[in-house]
């Protein structure tokens, strides 16, 4: 994660240095949201996640390691915009780590992303480097792999609750659509250092 940062975002580790506000969207138990908060002191780093089991490890790992800027949250990614702990236009930084595409409903979890960041704040989407089409990942070095990790576990999660399904495998072309509907006005898709795998999305909102 520091290494993502600091090779692939140069003005916002600068940021984090002097104290900034940092979510991450899907943030599981913590893994990234601990490493921030060790690295950069002076920045408050927030975790969301639906799962309450995940979130309370990361909360025991917080305070095993004595980490005071740290804030794990337990709420639905679709509903952010009705999360009282996360103020609206508040953060400088927002991140999704391949989280988005397991979302039942990503529109709706898009839209609450884009609500939290304050006006020249930022959102990193990374997620699987694809196409949309399945004609233009026949050549994709992971492509069967992928494919098949999505049928099997991505889809099934992004079904639920009448969900969206998008799959691991929705691609740049989709990505882009969505961010847009969002109302990310400015969208950069870059190749993260060190990272074959998947694409970032940077986003801003002006």
């Amino acid at each position: 994660v520091c290494d993502f940062i600091e090779k692939g975002f140069h003005a916002m580790h600068r940021q984090l240095q002097s104290g900034i506000k940092v979510l991450d969207i899907g943030c599981g138990t913590g893994a990234a949201v601990l490493t921030m908060a060790a690295a950069f002191p002076k920045s408050t780093i927030y975790g969301v996640d639906i799962d309450t089991e995940a979130l309370e490890h990361g909360r025991q790992e917080a305070a095993a390691t004595g980490l005071v800027n740290v804030h794990f949250v337990q709420h639905d990614a679709a509903k952010l915009e009705e999360c009282e702990t996360l103020a609206a236009g508040t953060f400088d930084w927002i991140l999704a780590f391949d989280a988005i595409h397991d979302q039942t409903h990503p529109a709706e979890s898009l839209a609450g992303i884009r609500s939290l960041l304050c006006s020249k704040g930022c959102f990193s989407m990374v997620d699987i480097k694809a196409s949309s089409q399945l004609k233009d990942n026949l050549d994709h070095p992971f492509g069967a792999f992928l494919y098949t990790v999505s049928l099997l576990h991505c889809l099934p999660i992004g079904k639920c609750n009448n969900g969206a399904g998008l799959g691991a495998m929705w691609g740049k072309e989709k990505a882009e659509e969505l961010l847009h509907q969002a109302g990310f006005d400015r969208i950069q898709v870059l190749s993260p250092p060190k990272d074959n795998f998947n694409s970032e999305y940077r986003c801003w909102l002006e």
